[in-house]
């Protein structure tokens, strides 16, 4: 009983239905390489009808052929196709030897229209979409002479142009992304990241996120002679061996049930290489699309031996293209790594800091040489502007002592009691007072004064002396100041009734000599 609940257990624990229990990787052969469009044919929405055929018809195709023919019209427009001549494709009740596919879609597992073989001349097939995929696929035994067939784009009578999207945000569970709408194509790239981050915000952009179904392709396409390594960094899907819920498959050339490589939707994914330089990518999810995390990165090789003028060996036998060297991508297989021994800084980033750094400096010298140059003139103005103005001072005040001194008014040198004279005002220009206890230089001439007398002009004077300091009845003078004095001896000498050497121009610091004191006037300049 024991022996049976534990075979119960394990086969519960360890078995569920759709899982792949970690795949194992299968390299393939080497040398084993097909040219992706080798064999192909695009019609766009210009060509809007026209013939196409098997290869060498009517003559027989060939053995172990793959082409194909995708037709993408206008939004508006459909595409018919229909057989004319000879029809001829070896026969089989199933067609499971030589076969012409047609999908309604973009892709080879997009709905099937019709799988055909036979010598009976098919019936005209009409697309539901503007996108039709055909494919002509041939086995290694009897060729026949193949098909041809008119194509034409016709008025889509039920298109239209109200394809309004959900809005960005809305919880509308109904919404679903299918392959039509969720293509990517990456052309002629050495490398590249796939990841369901992108995915995410690609369908957002749409204004359809977030979704309930997701059903989304990438087209990869790496230059030609080279193959596609595949290699998951993160696999985390919200439903684990849940195929049917979410599930990631890997396809080699088409985009076709038969050419798919792997189908992942446990809790590993090994790595896939392709035998072409094209490979497809393809998600599905059709619940939580939110929960599902991957990254995978995809590389472009070639097989062993290098060429190490193009190439540098990589891991076990593949060779990656120097360029992938040193790109912030681990791009290797099998543990080996080029990004070891590289710079700090990738060399295509480290350029770009380089420069940018180049114009920040040049800039902040441009800023500083135009700072230091702006402040030296100020310094020069300012220090021109403060040596004009101590030169007119200096004129000013020697000016008024040696007018006092030839007057009479002073007995001394008196340049110590006069203050700054600011010529634009003499208001400004405060002179010393005479003290009461003594006096001072700015006195009679006696030099004398216990009385406290002020300077006062000469006409205010009384007595037989100039110099007197007293009134006509013998009193003492009414005090004034200095500046009075000067501001009086100005207005006479503006208006011609009195001497002196200041003149209206002393305010634009310029004194003018006059007779009384042309033998200063040369000391002054």
């Amino acid at each position: 009983m024991k022996y049976v609940l534990f075979m119960l257990t394990t086969y519960c624990l360890c078995w569920q239905d759709n899982a792949d229990d970690g795949p194992t990787f299968t390299f393939p052969e080497p040398n084993d390489y097909v040219i992706a469009d080798l064999c192909e044919w695009s019609f766009g929405p210009d060509d809007k009808e026209g013939i196409f055929e098997s290869p060498d018809y009517p003559d027989e195709y060939y053995a172990k052929d793959e082409c194909l023919f995708f037709f993408e019209a206008s939004p508006d427009e459909l595409i018919q196709i229909s057989f004319v001549g000879l029809f001829n494709i070896e026969e089989d009740d199933h067609c499971k030897f030589d076969q012409l596919e047609v999908h309604d879609g973009r892709y080879g597992f997009s709905p099937l229209l019709a799988r055909l073989c036979g010598t009976v001349l098919p019936d005209p097939i009409t697309s539901s979409t503007n996108v039709l995929w055909v494919g002509f696929f041939t086995d290694a035994d009897i060729e026949e002479n193949g098909f041809s067939a008119r194509y034409r784009y016709i008025k889509n009578p039920h298109y239209s142009l109200n394809t309004s999207l959900p809005i960005v945000g809305t919880m509308n569970k109904d919404v679903s992304v299918g392959p039509e709408d969720c293509f990517f194509k990456l052309d002629d790239q050495f490398d590249g990241e796939i990841n369901s981050s992108v995915l995410r915000k690609a369908i957002m952009d749409q204004g359809r996120y977030p979704a309930r179904k997701v059903d989304c392709t990438w087209e990869i396409n790496v230059p030609v002679n080279y193959k596609i390594l595949f290699e998951f960094h993160e696999f985390s899907l919200s439903f684990v061996n849940e195929c049917d819920y979410n599930r990631l498959i890997v396809y080699d050339r088409y985009a076709l049930d038969t050419r798919q490589l792997s189908e992942f939707c446990s809790t590993t994914a090994p790595s896939v290489m392709t035998k072409t330089n094209r490979g497809y990518v393809r998600f599905v999810s059709t619940k939580e699309v939110d929960r599902n995390d991957w990254e995978l990165i995809y590389t472009a090789y070639r097989d062993k031996p290098c060429n190490t003028t193009l190439s540098f060996e990589c891991g076990q036998h593949i060779c990656i293209d120097h360029a992938l060297r040193c790109n912030g991508r681990p791009n290797c297989w099998n543990y080996a790594s080029d990004e070891d021994n590289c710079q700090a800084t990738p060399p295509l980033l480290k350029g770009k800091i380089d420069a940018t750094l180049g114009v920040v400096m040049t800039l902040i010298l441009l800023t500083t040489f135009l700072t230091i140059i702006l402040s030296c003139r100020h310094s020069w103005i300012r220090t021109k502007h403060k040596a004009r103005e101590a030169r007119q001072r200096r004129t000013v005040e020697r000016g008024a002592v040696q007018y006092l001194m030839d007057t009479g008014e002073v007995s001394g040198d008196c340049s110590s009691d006069i203050k700054t004279i600011n010529p634009e005002s003499f208001q400004r220009y405060k002179y010393s007072e005479v003290g009461t206890a003594g006096g001072g230089c700015c006195v009679g001439g006696n030099g004398k004064n216990s009385h406290g007398n002020y300077l006062k002009p000469p006409e205010q004077r009384a007595g037989t002396s100039p110099r007197s300091n007293r009134n006509s009845d013998g009193g003492e003078s009414s005090p004034g100041t200095a500046n009075e004095y000067l501001e009086q001896i100005m207005d006479r000498r503006s208006s011609g009734t009195g001497p002196g050497i200041f003149t209206r121009e002393m305010e634009s610091g310029q004194p003018v000599p006059s007779k009384h004191s042309k033998r200063t006037w040369n000391m002054f300049v």
